[in-house]
Protein backbone atom coordinates (compact mmCIF):
# COMPACT_ATOMS: atom_id res chain seq x y z
CA UNK A 1 0.00 0.00 0.00
CA UNK A 2 1.64 3.28 -0.59
CA UNK A 3 1.90 6.03 1.43
CA UNK A 4 -0.02 8.88 1.02
CA UNK A 5 1.89 11.68 -0.33
CA UNK A 6 1.67 14.85 2.18
CA UNK A 7 0.18 17.56 0.75
CA UNK A 8 2.64 21.30 -0.05
CA UNK A 9 1.61 23.06 2.54
CA UNK A 10 1.95 20.46 5.09
CA UNK A 11 5.47 19.68 3.64
CA UNK A 12 6.04 23.90 3.54
CA UNK A 13 5.01 23.91 7.09
CA UNK A 14 7.50 21.48 8.75
CA UNK A 15 10.31 22.88 6.32
CA UNK A 16 9.73 25.95 8.01
CA UNK A 17 9.68 24.31 11.55
CA UNK A 18 12.93 22.43 10.86
CA UNK A 19 14.59 25.94 9.36
CA UNK A 20 13.50 28.12 12.53
CA UNK A 21 14.94 25.60 14.96
CA UNK A 22 18.06 25.14 13.11
CA UNK A 23 18.28 28.76 13.25
CA UNK A 24 17.21 29.48 16.62
CA UNK A 25 19.44 26.58 18.31
CA UNK A 26 22.72 28.58 15.93
CA UNK A 27 21.51 31.94 17.62
CA UNK A 28 21.33 30.28 20.80
CA UNK A 29 24.86 28.69 20.67
CA UNK A 30 26.19 31.85 19.24
CA UNK A 31 24.84 34.31 21.70
CA UNK A 32 25.21 32.15 25.04
CA UNK A 33 27.95 29.69 24.30
CA UNK A 34 30.03 31.10 21.55
CA UNK A 35 30.38 34.80 23.02
CA UNK A 36 31.11 33.63 26.09
CA UNK A 37 33.51 31.64 25.52
CA UNK A 38 35.23 34.62 23.15
CA UNK A 39 34.85 36.58 25.99
CA UNK A 40 36.41 35.30 28.33
CA UNK A 41 39.35 35.02 26.64
CA UNK A 42 39.79 38.41 24.06
CA UNK A 43 41.18 41.49 26.54
CA UNK A 44 39.64 43.78 23.23
CA UNK A 45 36.22 42.60 23.66
CA UNK A 46 36.31 42.78 27.49
CA UNK A 47 37.82 46.23 27.24
CA UNK A 48 35.36 47.02 24.51
CA UNK A 49 32.24 46.44 27.01
CA UNK A 50 33.10 47.97 30.09
CA UNK A 51 34.22 51.15 28.46
CA UNK A 52 31.87 51.34 25.45
CA UNK A 53 34.10 54.44 23.69
CA UNK A 54 31.30 55.17 21.29
CA UNK A 55 31.55 58.79 20.05
CA UNK A 56 28.43 60.58 21.45
CA UNK A 57 27.88 63.11 19.58
CA UNK A 58 29.46 60.85 16.62
CA UNK A 59 31.82 62.86 14.45
CA UNK A 60 32.87 65.65 17.49
CA UNK A 61 34.20 69.14 16.71
CA UNK A 62 35.33 69.72 20.37
CA UNK A 63 36.93 73.43 19.33
CA UNK A 64 33.51 74.25 17.86
CA UNK A 65 31.77 73.79 21.15
CA UNK A 66 29.10 76.63 20.28
CA UNK A 67 27.63 74.05 17.59
CA UNK A 68 27.04 71.94 20.60
CA UNK A 69 25.02 75.27 22.26
CA UNK A 70 27.67 75.99 24.85
CA UNK A 71 29.66 79.06 25.10
CA UNK A 72 32.57 80.19 27.07
CA UNK A 73 34.82 77.12 26.32
CA UNK A 74 38.18 76.25 26.23
CA UNK A 75 39.43 73.67 23.96
CA UNK A 76 42.81 71.77 24.50
CA UNK A 77 45.10 68.96 25.32
CA UNK A 78 47.04 68.26 28.35
CA UNK A 79 50.14 66.12 27.87
CA UNK A 80 50.71 63.62 30.60
CA UNK A 81 52.93 59.99 31.26
CA UNK A 82 51.59 56.68 31.06
CA UNK A 83 51.89 54.31 34.10
CA UNK A 84 55.10 52.70 32.25
CA UNK A 85 56.73 56.30 33.42
CA UNK A 86 57.46 57.15 29.16
CA UNK A 87 54.60 57.13 27.46
CA UNK A 88 53.04 60.34 26.47
CA UNK A 89 49.34 60.53 26.61
CA UNK A 90 47.44 63.49 25.52
CA UNK A 91 44.06 64.22 26.90
CA UNK A 92 41.48 66.36 25.52
CA UNK A 93 39.78 68.59 27.33
CA UNK A 94 36.81 71.40 27.99
CA UNK A 95 37.64 74.34 30.33
CA UNK A 96 34.05 75.71 31.05
CA UNK A 97 33.98 78.88 32.33
CA UNK A 98 31.63 80.17 35.27
CA UNK A 99 28.79 81.64 34.11
CA UNK A 100 29.84 85.16 36.03
CA UNK A 101 33.22 85.53 34.43
CA UNK A 102 32.63 84.88 30.65
CA UNK A 103 32.93 88.47 29.89
CA UNK A 104 36.06 88.16 32.62
CA UNK A 105 38.93 86.27 30.54
CA UNK A 106 40.13 85.63 26.88
CA UNK A 107 38.88 82.43 25.63
CA UNK A 108 41.65 82.24 22.69
CA UNK A 109 43.41 80.67 21.23
CA UNK A 110 42.09 77.56 22.17
CA UNK A 111 45.48 75.83 24.05
CA UNK A 112 46.68 75.25 27.75
CA UNK A 113 48.31 78.36 28.11
CA UNK A 114 44.75 79.88 27.77
CA UNK A 115 43.27 77.40 30.13
CA UNK A 116 46.00 77.84 32.79
CA UNK A 117 45.74 82.00 32.80
CA UNK A 118 41.73 81.12 33.55
CA UNK A 119 42.58 78.93 36.34
CA UNK A 120 45.06 81.00 37.56
CA UNK A 121 42.90 83.76 37.98
CA UNK A 122 39.25 82.28 38.41
CA UNK A 123 37.71 83.43 41.98
CA UNK A 124 35.60 80.14 41.99
CA UNK A 125 36.41 76.76 42.84
CA UNK A 126 37.46 74.20 40.23
CA UNK A 127 35.06 71.21 39.14
CA UNK A 128 36.87 68.32 37.82
CA UNK A 129 33.56 66.34 36.02
CA UNK A 130 34.47 63.14 35.12
CA UNK A 131 31.99 61.15 32.73
CA UNK A 132 30.93 58.05 32.08
CA UNK A 133 30.35 55.56 28.78
CA UNK A 134 29.09 55.87 25.48
CA UNK A 135 29.78 59.89 25.51
CA UNK A 136 32.55 62.46 24.70
CA UNK A 137 33.30 65.40 26.55
CA UNK A 138 30.35 67.35 24.68
CA UNK A 139 27.48 64.88 25.81
CA UNK A 140 26.69 66.14 29.23
CA UNK A 141 25.93 69.85 28.55
CA UNK A 142 22.92 69.62 31.03
CA UNK A 143 25.23 68.77 34.03
CA UNK A 144 27.87 71.81 33.12
CA UNK A 145 24.85 74.43 32.65
CA UNK A 146 24.26 73.68 36.20
CA UNK A 147 27.61 72.95 37.58
CA UNK A 148 29.27 76.40 36.11
CA UNK A 149 26.88 78.34 38.47
CA UNK A 150 29.04 77.59 40.95
CA UNK A 151 32.19 76.39 39.73
CA UNK A 152 35.09 76.47 36.97
CA UNK A 153 34.62 72.90 35.35
CA UNK A 154 37.47 70.83 33.74
CA UNK A 155 35.95 68.07 31.87
CA UNK A 156 38.08 65.52 29.83
CA UNK A 157 37.47 62.73 28.16
CA UNK A 158 39.05 60.02 29.23
CA UNK A 159 42.12 57.60 27.63
CA UNK A 160 40.49 55.84 25.06
CA UNK A 161 37.31 58.52 24.63
CA UNK A 162 36.44 61.35 22.19
CA UNK A 163 40.24 62.43 21.20
CA UNK A 164 42.17 61.21 24.07
CA UNK A 165 44.91 58.96 24.65
CA UNK A 166 44.25 56.95 21.72
CA UNK A 167 47.41 55.32 21.62
CA UNK A 168 47.93 54.06 25.48
CA UNK A 169 45.37 51.10 27.19
CA UNK A 170 42.35 51.95 28.05
CA UNK A 171 42.43 50.67 31.27
CA UNK A 172 41.01 52.07 35.39
CA UNK A 173 44.37 52.30 36.52
CA UNK A 174 45.37 54.44 33.65
CA UNK A 175 42.55 56.27 33.77
CA UNK A 176 42.71 56.83 37.39
CA UNK A 177 47.08 58.41 36.87
CA UNK A 178 45.68 60.55 34.20
CA UNK A 179 43.63 62.39 36.32
CA UNK A 180 45.95 62.50 38.99
CA UNK A 181 48.23 64.26 37.31
CA UNK A 182 45.40 66.66 36.27
CA UNK A 183 44.50 67.24 39.22
CA UNK A 184 47.85 67.99 40.24
CA UNK A 185 48.49 70.35 37.53
CA UNK A 186 45.27 72.43 38.34
CA UNK A 187 46.46 72.81 41.81
CA UNK A 188 50.36 74.45 40.83
CA UNK A 189 47.72 77.01 39.12
CA UNK A 190 45.45 77.84 42.22
CA UNK A 191 44.96 77.46 45.66
CA UNK A 192 41.28 77.47 45.23
CA UNK A 193 38.56 74.86 46.13
CA UNK A 194 38.94 71.50 43.42
CA UNK A 195 35.67 69.25 43.90
CA UNK A 196 34.72 66.40 42.11
CA UNK A 197 31.68 65.29 40.03
CA UNK A 198 31.50 61.60 38.18
CA UNK A 199 28.77 60.14 36.92
CA UNK A 200 28.17 56.30 36.44
CA UNK A 201 31.51 55.26 35.57
CA UNK A 202 33.03 58.26 36.20
CA UNK A 203 31.96 57.57 40.19
CA UNK A 204 34.43 54.73 40.23
CA UNK A 205 37.01 56.45 38.22
CA UNK A 206 36.75 59.78 40.78
CA UNK A 207 36.19 57.93 43.88
CA UNK A 208 39.21 55.65 42.83
CA UNK A 209 41.22 58.97 42.29
CA UNK A 210 40.61 60.33 45.29
CA UNK A 211 42.07 57.13 46.92
CA UNK A 212 45.50 57.36 44.77
CA UNK A 213 45.62 61.20 45.72
CA UNK A 214 45.54 60.80 49.44
CA UNK A 215 47.61 57.75 49.36
CA UNK A 216 50.44 58.61 47.00
CA UNK A 217 50.04 62.63 47.11
CA UNK A 218 48.98 63.29 50.27
CA UNK A 219 46.28 65.51 48.70
CA UNK A 220 42.89 65.68 49.32
CA UNK A 221 39.98 67.62 47.26
CA UNK A 222 37.14 69.64 49.07
CA UNK A 223 34.13 67.35 48.10
CA UNK A 224 32.99 64.77 46.07
CA UNK A 225 29.65 64.27 44.24
CA UNK A 226 28.59 60.95 42.43
CA UNK A 227 25.71 60.52 40.26
CA UNK A 228 24.53 57.28 39.46
CA UNK A 229 27.00 55.53 41.55
CA UNK A 230 27.46 51.84 41.78
CA UNK A 231 29.27 49.26 44.25
CA UNK A 232 32.04 47.14 41.96
CA UNK A 233 31.74 46.36 38.73
CA UNK A 234 30.88 42.41 39.72
CA UNK A 235 27.82 43.52 40.95
CA UNK A 236 26.98 46.37 38.58
CA UNK A 237 27.29 43.85 35.64
CA UNK A 238 24.87 41.63 37.40
CA UNK A 239 22.01 44.18 37.84
CA UNK A 240 22.77 45.59 34.26
CA UNK A 241 20.13 44.65 31.80
CA UNK A 242 23.17 43.41 29.22
CA UNK A 243 24.65 41.53 32.19
CA UNK A 244 21.10 39.76 33.49
CA UNK A 245 20.93 38.16 29.63
CA UNK A 246 23.82 35.82 30.77
CA UNK A 247 23.51 35.94 34.59
CA UNK A 248 21.44 32.35 34.34
CA UNK A 249 24.28 30.18 32.84
CA UNK A 250 25.68 27.99 35.08
CA UNK A 251 29.59 28.99 33.59
CA UNK A 252 28.59 33.45 34.05
CA UNK A 253 31.10 33.38 36.84
CA UNK A 254 33.63 31.63 35.03
CA UNK A 255 33.26 33.43 31.28
CA UNK A 256 32.11 36.83 31.96
CA UNK A 257 32.71 37.93 35.76
CA UNK A 258 35.93 36.15 36.75
CA UNK A 259 38.04 37.44 33.46
CA UNK A 260 37.32 40.61 34.00
CA UNK A 261 38.48 40.91 37.52
CA UNK A 262 41.57 39.06 36.26
CA UNK A 263 42.44 41.81 33.98
CA UNK A 264 41.63 44.44 36.12
CA UNK A 265 38.18 45.76 35.39
CA UNK A 266 37.41 46.23 39.33
CA UNK A 267 35.58 49.27 39.48
CA UNK A 268 35.57 48.95 43.37
CA UNK A 269 34.16 51.71 44.96
CA UNK A 270 32.92 49.76 48.53
CA UNK A 271 36.81 49.72 49.16
CA UNK A 272 37.92 52.83 47.42
CA UNK A 273 35.31 55.38 49.01
CA UNK A 274 36.45 54.26 52.87
CA UNK A 275 39.75 56.15 51.78
CA UNK A 276 38.00 59.65 50.31
CA UNK A 277 38.53 61.99 53.22
CA UNK A 278 36.11 64.57 51.87
CA UNK A 279 32.33 65.11 52.19
CA UNK A 280 30.33 63.23 49.56
CA UNK A 281 27.05 64.24 48.01
CA UNK A 282 25.12 61.34 46.07
CA UNK A 283 22.84 61.42 43.60
CA UNK A 284 20.76 58.74 41.97
CA UNK A 285 17.25 58.72 40.31
CA UNK A 286 14.60 56.22 41.07
CA UNK A 287 14.32 55.19 37.29
CA UNK A 288 17.26 54.55 36.83
CA UNK A 289 17.44 51.87 34.01
CA UNK A 290 21.09 51.60 33.66
CA UNK A 291 22.73 51.18 37.77
CA UNK A 292 19.63 50.68 40.11
CA UNK A 293 19.15 53.12 42.52
CA UNK A 294 19.99 50.06 45.27
CA UNK A 295 23.27 49.69 44.21
CA UNK A 296 23.87 53.13 45.03
CA UNK A 297 21.93 53.15 48.29
CA UNK A 298 24.25 50.32 49.39
CA UNK A 299 27.39 51.80 48.32
CA UNK A 300 25.99 54.93 50.99
CA UNK A 301 25.18 52.62 53.45
CA UNK A 302 28.81 51.78 53.38
CA UNK A 303 30.52 55.56 53.14
CA UNK A 304 28.06 56.07 56.30
CA UNK A 305 28.93 53.58 58.62
CA UNK A 306 32.22 52.83 58.11
CA UNK A 307 33.97 56.06 57.43
CA UNK A 308 34.32 58.23 60.58
CA UNK A 309 31.98 61.26 59.61
CA UNK A 310 33.82 63.44 62.21
CA UNK A 311 37.69 62.95 60.29
CA UNK A 312 36.60 61.89 56.93
CA UNK A 313 33.39 63.60 56.15
CA UNK A 314 30.19 63.45 56.04
CA UNK A 315 28.21 61.46 53.37
CA UNK A 316 24.44 62.29 51.88
CA UNK A 317 21.89 60.27 49.25
CA UNK A 318 19.42 61.62 47.31
CA UNK A 319 17.22 59.81 45.40
CA UNK A 320 15.16 61.07 42.61
CA UNK A 321 11.31 60.62 42.28
CA UNK A 322 10.78 58.61 38.98
CA UNK A 323 10.02 61.60 36.91
CA UNK A 324 11.60 60.90 34.03
CA UNK A 325 15.39 61.60 34.54
CA UNK A 326 16.40 57.49 34.16
CA UNK A 327 20.17 57.78 34.11
CA UNK A 328 21.50 61.09 32.49
CA UNK A 329 18.78 63.90 33.66
CA UNK A 330 18.95 64.24 37.49
CA UNK A 331 21.07 67.51 36.26
CA UNK A 332 17.60 68.96 34.93
CA UNK A 333 15.89 68.79 38.42
CA UNK A 334 15.43 72.39 39.57
CA UNK A 335 16.60 71.78 43.13
CA UNK A 336 20.40 70.95 42.11
CA UNK A 337 21.53 74.29 41.89
CA UNK A 338 20.73 74.60 45.35
CA UNK A 339 21.97 71.36 46.53
CA UNK A 340 25.86 72.40 44.92
CA UNK A 341 25.50 75.38 46.59
CA UNK A 342 24.76 73.86 50.12
CA UNK A 343 27.10 71.23 49.64
CA UNK A 344 30.04 73.51 48.44
CA UNK A 345 28.42 75.44 51.96
CA UNK A 346 28.76 71.86 53.92
CA UNK A 347 32.33 70.84 52.63
CA UNK A 348 33.55 74.28 53.98
CA UNK A 349 32.28 74.12 57.34
CA UNK A 350 33.52 69.87 57.79
CA UNK A 351 37.13 71.57 56.44
CA UNK A 352 37.30 74.24 59.16
CA UNK A 353 36.22 71.73 61.78
CA UNK A 354 38.83 69.63 60.71
CA UNK A 355 41.05 72.57 60.96
CA UNK A 356 42.12 72.88 57.43
CA UNK A 357 43.73 69.45 57.15
CA UNK A 358 42.43 68.53 54.11
CA UNK A 359 44.33 71.16 51.86
CA UNK A 360 47.84 69.92 50.52
CA UNK A 361 49.62 72.22 47.84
Amino acid sequence: MAMKEWPLWEKVVVISIIVILFFGFLIFLVIWVVFPLVFMNSLSLQTTFMFFPVDQPKHPEFDQPEKYDIDGVVNFHIRLVDTDGSTEVSIGTWLIVPDDEKEKHALRPHDISTAAKIIRNTVKPILIYMHGVACNRILPNEAYTVARKEFLVVAMDHRGYGDSGLNVQMCEQGIVSDTRQIFKWIRTLTSNEIFFWGHSMGTALSTHTLRKLKELDGMVPSGLILESAFTTMREEIVSNPLGKLFSWLMYFNSTILDPLERNGFHFKTTENILSVDCPIMMLHSEDDDVIPWRLGFKLYHVARTRRNKETQGSVSFTLFPALGYYHVGIPRDKKVPQMLQNFIQRCRIEDKRRDGQHYSF
